[in-house]
Formats: C-alpha cells, sequence, structure tokens
C-alpha cells in the first residue's frame, strides 16, 4: 500500500504533466492563430501585397486592441459587482424572511405527508 503522502506526490506530478501538456498546446493554437492573423493580413482588401512591416504593425495594433477590449471589460465588470453590492446592501438576509413570520402564525400541527405510502405484500 502506498502511503498518503505518496498518492499525493503522485497526484501532484500528474497536474504538473497535464498543465505542462495544456500549455504547450496552449502555445501551438496561439501560434497558429498569429500565423493565421499574418497570412490574412499580408494582402490587403484590394489585393496588393503588404510589407513585413505593414503586417507585423496590423498584427501588434490587433493585439494591442485586444488588449484594450479585455482591460474595458474588467472595468466595466468591476463596476457592475460594486454597483450591484451597492443596490443589494442586505444580500446577507434570505429572500423569504418575510414569509417565515407568515408560516410560524399557523396554530394547526404538523399532520405528516399528505399522501399515502404504499404497502408492499409479503
Amino acid at each position: 500500500m502506498t502511503s498518503r503522502a505518496q498518492r499525493f506526490d503522485n497526484f501532484q506530478r500528474n497536474v504538473l504533466e497535464q498543465l505542462i501538456s495544456t500549455n504547450a498546446k496552449l502555445d501551438k493554437l496561439c501560434a497558429l492563430m498569429v500565423s493565421n492573423q499574418l497570412l490574412q493580413e499580408c494582402i490587403s482588401p484590394e489585393g496588393q501585397p503588404r510589407s513585413a512591416e505593414d503586417c507585423a504593425e496590423i498584427v501588434t495594433d490587433s493585439f494591442c486592441a485586444g488588449m484594450c477590449l479585455s482591460e474595458e471589460l474588467k472595468n466595466h465588470s468591476k463596476e457592475f459587482e460594486y454597483q450591484k453590492s451597492e443596490f443589494f446592501i442586505d444580500d446577507d438576509e434570505p429572500e423569504d424572511a418575510g414569509d417565515i413570520e407568515e408560516e410560524e402564525d399557523d396554530d394547526e400541527p404538523f399532520s405528516g405527508p399528505h399522501f399515502k405510502t404504499p404497502v408492499m405484500p409479503f
């Protein structure tokens, strides 16, 4: 039998191997996406070939625009979370807090479930 420490060590190794594999696949994916964009941008919409500097500038501008959009989305998400937290001040209270008082006013004792349980024949 293996000890807990050995099993945990094996688990960590497996996770590390999976992360390395995933990172390698993500690197290939990013390289393919950049290559695809470069191929698309090497010809202008008018059908004229572009220089390598023009293609690099377009790809760089595209990347920077994507980063700006990502930051803008993060800022809007933070702002939304802040506004939501300001609007819902008592978020810790259950939504049915008012209904509990109504249920407690019933003076009738609990009579059990309202369905009949089937009897199993022997």
